[in-house]
């Protein structure tokens, strides 16, 4: 019995030590990985000289804002302490990082201080981070572009979501609903447009455009190549491009569809008066607004159908899978689908 109280407060003793070495251990690991988080590589695009902080840990892709574009747009992102980001637009990006191929992306103007390429974009090119290396690799080709690695102070972490609302946990299920649609998804609906028409295939030759508009046009079609709103096209059909200029000072490629129009069937399907909201919203006093981003690219255009929105531009000729704008009967379809929408 006398030994087994002598043997006790030994054990206890090496046991304290024990656990003193783990916890002293675990802090240490704990500070290590906490150092490392404040390490983040940053790459620099050989274009626009912009340089880049690389983190999959922000949900978007971001820019910042100049005195050019201030005029804020409605959306909002969230730093990690849950503060507001204003943003003021999309504006599309051809970067060359080294990488052998551009990388051409919708980013959002913010208010931030650095450019962030977000898990948006790294999943969209399959690019992988290895901080160790200081590298940014291409995960298709294997080629990698050397970075370098800066300690930050500050989360740079954004989110589309602000975690501090009680009903987070619910939207962090759903991510889509709070991401901006910068892109055409899988369409979950069942409405498509269609072109019925009278006559004669009408065509059109290709408009010759200054330098600088041959640039743009050239640079949107390739986006929307790439992101299958178009596609190559042999139709018998054509009309000329057009650049619509936009609030911002930047240009919509879109077809110029007056012949087109002329020989289309048109739709009556009902569209809503201002006038009669009067009645419906008497006495409401909670309202709620829908804004959709690229909506009439949510909307198929019939199989059939494609080959009569074919653009003719001086470097080839597309057609469209999506309602364009310019179409005869767009705002029709657009009502179909809302009312689809809202009906669930």
């Amino acid at each position: 019995m006398s030994t087994s109280l002598q043997l006790e407060p030994k054990i206890t003793r090496k046991s304290g030590k024990l656990k003193s070495a783990v916890s002293s251990a675990t802090n240490s690991a704990a500070e290590n990985e906490k150092e490392c988080r404040k390490f983040r590589l940053f790459v620099r695009d050989r274009r626009s000289n912009l340089r880049f902080l690389v983190d999959s840990g922000a949900d978007v892709s971001i820019i910042p804002a100049t005195s050019q574009n201030k005029k804020k747009a409605e959306y909002l992102l969230y730093a990690a302490n849950g503060t507001e980001i204003s943003t003021y637009g999309i504006k599309m990006l051809n970067l060359d990082l080294g990488l052998r191929r551009d990388l051409q992306f919708p980013f959002i103007i913010a208010d931030v201080t650095k450019g962030i390429l977000g898990a948006d974009f790294l999943h969209k090119y399959n690019l992988l981070v290895d901080i160790n290396k200081k590298k940014l690799i291409d995960g298709i080709t294997n080629l990698f572009v050397l970075g370098d690695i800066t300690a930050i102070s500050n989360d740079n972490v954004i989110s589309t979501l602000n975690k501090s609302i009680k009903i987070s946990n619910l939207l962090l299920k759903y991510p889509e609903i709070s991401r901006p649609n910068l892109v055409p998804k899988e369409i979950k609906h069942d409405v498509k447009h269609f072109i019925e028409t009278n006559g004669q295939p009408i065509h059109a030759k290709a408009r010759q455009l200054d330098p600088k508009r041959l640039a743009i046009a050239k640079e949107e079609f390739t986006f929307m190549l790439n992101n299958e709103i178009i596609r190559p096209s042999n139709s018998q059909w054509s009309s000329p491009v057009h650049l619509a200029s936009k609030k911002d000072g930047s240009y919509r490629p879109c077809g110029d569809y007056r012949q087109l129009n002329a020989q289309t069937i048109p739709d009556r399907y009902p569209i809503p008066r201002l006038e009669d909201f009067h009645q419906i919203l008497k006495e409401t006093k909670i309202f709620s607004k829908i804004d959709l981003f690229k909506a009439y690219f949510q909307i198929p255009i019939s199989e059939q159908h494609k080959c009569k929105t074919a653009i003719i531009t001086p470097f080839g000729l597309y057609e469209f899978n999506v309602m364009s704008f310019g179409l005869k009967n767009a705002l029709a379809t657009f009502q179909q689908f809302i009312h689809e929408v809202l009906r669930g």
